[in-house]
């Protein structure tokens, strides 16, 4: 199974959003935040080049190449930290597993002016394995994990399918 990026940072958030998501229930591509993000991409840093696709499975942002290779994800908010940080190490994990490519992270919010390094370290290692070895388990169970409420369900373009 390939695991994407936005695999990784479901399965942080909502195993449940996860599961919809894999089985072709996807109900936010026309979501006004994913359309904000979108526009927040293209528009920030116009002079990189954008959407490295790697392996047609990890989909990075931009990559800048120096003395070091850094990797580079905009995002439009900082509110879920730890699901864009969780993605940013899949990324760099894949690399250095199927690539033999060491590199680092930046994570960048350009509306709030502020970024994240983020560096892969052995037990994020550890981590982002477990992800891997835990998301097909969720993907391929017959039915969505039970929905567990969370402050951020609300702006969930599947509420409706968990609460109402």
């Amino acid at each position: 199974m390939k695991i994407t990026g936005v695999m990784v940072q479901y399965y942080v958030t909502c195993k449940r959003e996860l599961w919809f998501f894999a089985n072709g229930i996807n109900l936010n591509y026309e979501d006004e935040n994913i359309l904000l993000g979108r526009l927040l991409q293209e528009k920030s840093y116009a002079k990189e080049n954008k959407e490295v696709l790697i392996d047609n499975t990890i989909n990075i942002d931009f990559v800048k190449k120096g003395r070091e290779i850094i990797i580079h994800e905009i995002k439009k908010s900082s509110k879920l930290p730890f699901a864009v940080k969780a993605q940013t190490l899949y990324y760099l994990w894949y690399l250095k597993k199927n690539k033999n490519i060491n590199a680092k992270g930046v994570i960048v919010y350009p509306n709030e002016k502020k970024r994240d390094d983020v560096v892969l370290e052995p037990q994020d290692e550890q981590y982002i394995k477990k992800i891997t070895e835990s998301i097909p388990v969720i993907v391929n169970a017959q039915k969505p994990p039970e929905a567990i409420k969370k402050p951020y369900c609300k702006k969930c373009s599947y509420f409706e399918f968990c609460w109402c």
